[in-house]
C-alpha cells in the first residue's frame, strides 16, 4: 500500500494527492504535522523534515516534483512526462518554476496570511509580480501548460497558483490561471482541497 506523509492544507502534498487520484491508485494518506516530522521515524524517510514523502515498501521518495516524476515515469510514462523531448524540456521548465517562483512568490504569502510564517514579504510580493503575468501569458489560447493534455507540469504549477487568494492574490485579475486551475478541479476524481474553486465558481 503506498503511504503519503501529508498535511491537508499542504498545496506541494497536493500535487501528489492529484496524481494518485488521477492514476486511480490507493494510498494510505498520514498526517504529518511538524512535531510529527521531527522524529527520528519521520527523519529516516526525509533528513530534510518536509513533506510530501511517498512510501511504498522499502521505497521511500520526497519532494513534491520528484514524486510527480516517479510516477509519471511509473504509471503514464511518454504520457504525463512529454510524448517528445521537446515536451519533456517544457515540463521540466514548469516543474522548476512550481519549486522555484511559484513557491517564493504566491506560496509565501499565503504561508503568511494562513500560517504565520514569518517571511520577506516584500520579495514574495515581487516574486509573484513577476511569475503571474508569465503563466498568464502561456495559457492565454490554450487548456494545459505543455502539449494538448494535462501532465505533471500541470499538477506541479496548480496548486499553489489555485489558492494563490489564500495569500491576498486576485485571480479574476488572471483570467487564463483562473480558468485552467478551475479546468483541473473539474476533472473526474479530483481531491478537494479548501481554498481550491471548482469551474464555473463565481
Amino acid at each position: 500500500m503506498i503511504r503519503l506523509y501529508a498535511s491537508e492544507m499542504s498545496g506541494n502534498a497536493h500535487k501528489v494527492r492529484m496524481a494518485l487520484a488521477f492514476l486511480g491508485l490507493d494510498w494510505d494518506e498520514r498526517a504529518t504535522d511538524a512535531a510529527a516530522r521531527k522524529t527520528d521515524a519521520f527523519l529516516a524517510l526525509n533528513p530534510m523534515a518536509q513533506i510530501p514523502v511517498y512510501a511504498e515498501g522499502n521505497f521511500a521518495l520526497r519532494d513534491s516534483q520528484a514524486i510527480l516524476a516517479y510516477l509519471a515515469a511509473r504509471h503514464r510514462p511518454g504520457d504525463w512526462d512529454g510524448q517528445t523531448p521537446e515536451e519533456r524540456g517544457a515540463i521540466m521548465v514548469w516543474l522548476s518554476h512550481a519549486a522555484n517562483e511559484i513557491f517564493n512568490g504566491p506560496a509565501l504569502l499565503r504561508a503568511e496570511r494562513l500560517f504565520g510564517w514569518s517571511i520577506d514579504r516584500d520579495r514574495a510580493a515581487a516574486v509573484t509580480d513577476r511569475i503571474l503575468p508569465v503563466v498568464e501569458a502561456h495559457l492565454t489560447g490554450r487548456d494545459w501548460l505543455v502539449g494538448d493534455r494535462l501532465t505533471i507540469a500541470d499538477l506541479a504549477a496548480s496548486p499553489y497558483l489555485a489558492l494563490a487568494p489564500d495569500g491576498g492574490v486576485d485571480l479574476e485579475q488572471w483570467p487564463a490561471i483562473r480558468d485552467w486551475t478551475r479546468r483541473i478541479a473539474a476533472l473526474p476524481d479530483f481531491p478537494a482541497m479548501p481554498g481550491w474553486p471548482a469551474e464555473g465558481a463565481a
